[in-house]
């Protein structure tokens, strides 16, 4: 089975390359989908997350992630604290997924991981092919704020708490850039999923 990594910067576009990957009908891991499970209300992660960062992060059982999101994208030592509980559950429930689609017998899986080399997957060896949607940063930007309703500083904090993208673009097997329209970016995806078939052919 070949796996292949999707990820790239915040706000470049992962979102509609995963979503059309998917429509073209593979197996995606989506580990944002994943982040949200193992905090689901009655996990030991959760419960964690509750002792770390103070009662006012659950309200009504549910993780407030906006909450959350405050008080960690300002905060790297608070960042890294939440990664510690919950890097390990989502890098367990990615494995066993995998795992699944092998058994299943798919030839090729995707798997969407924004924080794919901040979180050491690039030293896995789970991973066949590595792929990187890139924008601006000014895209990013402007793309955050527009779609998370933030100001610029609390877009830029988020930016600046990942990898610069000009970094993950220099490690990546394939780029697909997101610098255009929502046509464009299809037309490449298209063409990218071209050489995926070829080659598992």
């Amino acid at each position: 089975m070949k796996v292949i990594a999707i990820t790239g910067g915040i706000a470049s576009g992962k979102s509609a390359v995963t979503d059309q990957i998917r429509q073209a009908g593979y197996k995606v891991v989506d580990a944002d989908l994943v982040s949200r499970q193992v905090v689901e209300p009655g996990t030991h992660t959760l419960e964690e997350i509750k002792e770390t960062f103070g009662q006012e992060i659950v309200q009504n059982g549910v993780l407030n992630r906006k909450v959350l999101g405050e008080k960690v994208f300002t905060n790297p030592a608070l960042l890294k604290e939440l990664t510690k509980i919950t890097s390990p559950e989502i890098q367990s429930t990615i494995r066993d997924q995998l795992a699944f689609f092998k058994m299943k017998g798919e030839a090729v899986v995707f798997c969407a991981i924004p924080l794919f080399y901040e979180q050491k997957y690039d030293q896995t060896g789970w991973f066949d092919q590595v792929v990187v949607v890139a924008a601006t940063e000014r895209q990013q930007l402007e793309r955050l704020m527009a779609r998370d309703h933030l100001d610029e500083w609390a877009a830029q904090s988020r930016i600046k708490a990942q990898l610069p993208i000009q970094e993950k673009v220099a490690k990546a097997d394939v780029v697909i850039e997101n610098e255009g329209t929502a046509e464009e970016l299809e037309q490449k995806v298209s063409d990218y999923l071209s050489t995926v078939e070829v080659s598992h052919d």
